[in-house]
């Protein structure tokens, strides 16, 4: 009796001993978003980021040709992003992205750009965004198709994606 009311409830003994298949089972039950779902949507908004970063990165952190605050803001969104996600899947790429992200936010401030001291070193950034976005997208090919109906797939293409 008290495993079901901790069940409608949503509340989840800590010690229980369900299998990673019930834990699933019970979250595609209860209506709410599932781990697994919410691992993809986080992986869809981080290379979102990424791919921003990583053209503005192309172009020194600069609108034609005048420093912007335009690439601060991605390194702190992805940051947060990966942080999120470090504690839902072992995936040791969103660690290592977190960090990434946190060691470059200081040199992609409008300062920084307008300063010129970075312009060597935003390509290479660049490059490893890229490297970065190409570890995350094909994980779970959450990109390349979405899922409608009962478990149907289509490209994402098919749908103005």
């Amino acid at each position: 009796m008290i495993s079901g009311l901790l069940q409608t409830y949503g509340i989840r003994r800590p010690n229980a001993a369900l299998s990673e298949l019930k834990n699933k089972e019970l979250e595609q039950e209860s209506g709410r978003v599932t781990t697994d779902e919410t691992i993809q949507y986080q992986k869809r908004e981080i290379v979102k980021e990424l791919s921003l970063l990583e053209g503005h990165l192309q172009q020194g952190c600069k609108i034609n040709s005048k420093p912007c605050e335009c690439c601060l803001k991605h390194p702190i969104k992805i940051e947060g992003l990966a942080q999120e996600t470090v504690s839902m899947t072992p995936e040791p790429v969103f660690k290592e992205l977190a960090e990434w992200a946190r060691s470059i936010a200081p040199i992609t401030t409008e300062a920084a750009s307008a300063s010129g001291k970075y312009d060597d070193e935003y390509p290479q950034l660049a490059i490893k965004a890229r490297e970065f976005r190409k570890a995350i997208m094909p994980i779970g090919n959450e990109l390349s198709k979405k899922e409608v109906g009962d478990g149907e797939t289509v490209p994402a293409t098919e749908e103005g994606q």
